[in-house]
C-alpha cells in the first residue's frame, strides 16, 4: 500500500484545496520563491493524494 493512508490521504487533499482557494486571493503578496515553494507543496501534496488513490483503485480492482 502506499505509504499513507485514507486519513493521511483525505488530509493532503484538503490542504491542497485550501490552497489553491488561497491563492486567487493574494496574488500580488507572493514573491516568485514564494510561488516556486507553493507549487512544489502542491506538487507533493497532489502526488501524495494520486499515488494512493491509483494504488487503493489497483487493489479494488483485484478483489
Amino acid at each position: 500500500m502506499a505509504d499513507i493512508n485514507i486519513h493521511q490521504a483525505a488530509e493532503k487533499a484538503h490542504q491542497l484545496e485550501l490552497i489553491t482557494l488561497m491563492l486567487p486571493n493574494y496574488p500580488r503578496n507572493f514573491t516568485p520563491s514564494d510561488i516556486g515553494a507553493i507549487s512544489s507543496l502542491m506538487a507533493k501534496l497532489s502526488g501524495d493524494v494520486a499515488a494512493f488513490l491509483i494504488e487503493a483503485s489497483t487493489q479494488e480492482g483485484e478483489a
